[in-house]
């Protein structure tokens, strides 16, 4: 799959004119990415990801998610689930470590430090609360593209949050996204999986031409 624009493209739908249908694009494949980051992997959750866009998505994003989507009700669910524990459950031993926190910090990977703060103080600011607050970090990737597509939510039905959007990006997003998202494609070992990291790191790497 060829990436549908030249990097950013989640941040380029998300600020766009919502008469594109960009903002709406890019709040629900966040939603949709969201999900996958955030739930193991069941059928309640199948049922989720099946659930196609109220509108046709731009920059051939619908049948990305269709994708994915129908490579996890394939997956042999067995398998599906410990990849997913192994890449995605621990902060020190799982490759694909969710949170950001653990991507910045030059000693050993730790749990709720500064950027866990900072995403709870943009949580906040957009008069919202992260699931589990005070227990969960929310600095998880999960985290972030929920907040993202709330917002984009928002965007596409007129309000001027892009500033928001902006500052959200610049400091949870590209900030290691990007990485984490190459190494979901390096390290997973089932299509579906890798399938999400392609989207991601299409959605969020500064490379033009990414492919997946």
């Amino acid at each position: 799959m060829a990436s549908g624009g030249s990097g950013r493209l989640l941040h380029s739908l998300a600020v766009a004119d919502p008469a594109t249908g960009g903002p709406a694009a890019a709040a629900f494949v966040s939603a949709f990415l969201a999900r996958i980051f955030l739930d193991p992997p069941s059928e309640s959750l199948h049922e989720i990801l099946g659930r196609g866009p109220d509108a046709p998505l731009v920059d051939g994003l619908e049948a990305r998610v269709a994708t994915i989507a129908r490579l996890y009700r394939e997956a042999d669910a067995t398998e599906l689930a410990r990849e997913w524990t192994r890449l995605f459950v621990g902060p020190r031993a799982a490759p694909c470590r969710p949170w950001h926190d653990t991507w910045e910090s030059d000693g050993p990977a730790r749990l709720m430090g500064p950027k866990h703060a900072s995403m709870l103080a943009f949580y906040r600011r957009a008069g919202l609360e992260p699931v589990n607050a005070e227990t969960e970090p929310a600095d998880h990737v999960g985290l972030v593209l929920a907040l993202l597509a709330a917002l984009a939510e928002r965007a596409a039905s007129g309000e001027d949050v892009l500033p928001d959007i902006r500052a959200l990006w610049d400091a949870h997003v590209a900030s290691w996204l990007p990485r984490f998202a190459a190494t979901l494609v390096a390290e997973a070992r089932v299509p579906a999986l890798e399938a999400v990291g392609r989207l991601l790191l299409d959605g969020v790497s500064t490379s033009a031409g990414a492919t997946g």
